[in-house]
């Protein structure tokens, strides 16, 4: 195969990844579905792609290691909490500090991805920093899509509140069910 045909297939799988993948999806909305300013939401972004970046390419070259049924389960939690401290917290001042943390986790999860499908030997860094690369564009097309959407819900309080709230009520039932069956089924 040829580098280009190598970083083509694994930002694909990156971004099949990201756009088949609820949970993140889910957890990406929660992140986002309070900020009320763009540069919240690229801070948030920002701290999440550093962090899943330093634990996925961790964990992808086996240097840490990774037990797919604690992280997954761990994934889930990361969700419900969001979800839930969304009721509480009233601003995303701080969310990115919240989702570097939790971006590690995420990472473990991403590593357990690529493991699944495998990466390339002989080119092992384009393989991981293509899926990666992957994974970035497809967060970037959700929240491209979605925020210009939550920014105008929030400009008519009327309709956004009950959005935010059933919105992270949903997101927090589903994660705690995810939670429970990953870890016990």
């Amino acid at each position: 195969m040829s580098i280009f045909s190598i970083m083509f297939m694994y930002i694909n799988l990156g971004l099949e990844h990201i756009i088949t993948g609820y949970d993140h999806l889910l957890f990406l909305l929660a992140l986002i579905i309070i900020s009320k300013k763009f540069t919240d939401v690229l801070k948030i972004i920002t701290a999440f792609t550093i962090a899943h970046s330093i634990t996925l390419t961790l964990a992808a070259l086996e240097l840490i290691p990774v037990f797919p049924k604690w992280i997954e389960a761990g994934i889930a939690l990361t969700i419900a909490y969001v979800a839930m401290e969304n009721f509480f917290v009233k601003t995303s001042k701080w969310r990115w500090a919240l989702t570097f943390a939790f971006g590690l986790i995420h990472g473990l999860g991403f590593a357990t991805a690529i493991s699944e499908i495998g990466f390339d030997q002989t080119y092992t860094a384009l393989s991981l920093l293509s899926f990666n690369v992957g994974i970035e564009v497809g967060q970037l097309l959700v929240v491209a899509l979605v925020l210009p959407f939550l920014l105008k819900l929030q400009s008519n309080e009327k309709y956004y509140r009950p959005f935010f709230y059933s919105t992270s009520a949903c997101i927090f039932a589903v994660a705690t069910i995810w939670f429970f069956q990953r870890l016990f089924v």
